[in-house]
């Protein structure tokens, strides 16, 4: 995974804390965090999404607001690295 990627990912998961129930993440909000411009932000997301570490939600406006689930995979990803 490349950095920004991995940036990106462990923004998202620092969203959800130690106890959140929820696996929802605002992706915006996390590039936002990291000064990521939406132009670099495209290729980040998809790769998080089409390694498995990211899944859109169910609701497309709410992947149309920025706001994906974060799998189990991607948890892992951070929480073991």
């Amino acid at each position: 995974m490349d950095e920004k990627s991995l940036r990106l990912l462990k923004a998202m998961r620092e969203q959800l804390g130690e106890t959140s129930a929820s696996r929802t993440v605002d992706v915006l909000a996390a590039a936002n965090s990291l000064g990521m411009y939406p132009e670099t932000l495209d290729r980040s997301l998809l790769y998080l999404v089409r390694a498995g570490y990211l899944e859109e939600s169910a609701d497309p406006a709410m992947t149309t607001q920025g706001m994906y689930l974060i799998t189990f995979q991607g948890i892992a990803a951070i929480d073991n690295a």
